[in-house]
């Protein structure tokens, strides 16, 4: 599947989520190159865009987040969740065979509300 920076078709962070500022923060130890993971995501029915050299978004009705290449054996990923589905995050990314850390913050940023690790 060919990612550019004009995406690919899936569906779109609905408009209510889409006016919050981030909320979710992970990591994603030993996870392959960002380019693979959109990919992977795709291939789950997410929407994928190239957004620079090294970062892809993906998203969601109910998510967006933003793959970030770290180092080369982490990825970070922050953006934008559903609160009452950052279960369903970590159910997808353990579904693409990753491990992952998530944080979920409240919406003023001063406390952690879930953390989450698989």
């Amino acid at each position: 599947m060919e990612i550019t920076s004009g995406g690919t078709a899936g569906p779109r962070l609905a408009d209510h989520l889409a006016v919050l500022d981030n909320n979710v923060y992970g990591r994603l130890p030993d996870a392959p190159r960002v380019r693979v993971l959109a990919e992977a995501f795709v291939g789950a029915g997410w929407r994928a865009r190239a957004s620079s050299w090294t970062s892809y978004e993906v998203e969601h009705e109910w998510a967006c987040i933003e793959l970030v290449e770290s180092s080369p054996d982490e990825r970070l990923f922050s953006g934008v969740v559903d609160p009452s589905r950052v279960d369903e995050l970590g159910a997808v990314l353990a579904g693409l065979g990753l491990r992952y850390s998530i944080e979920l913050w409240s919406d003023d940023r001063t406390s952690i509300l879930r953390d989450l690790a698989g």
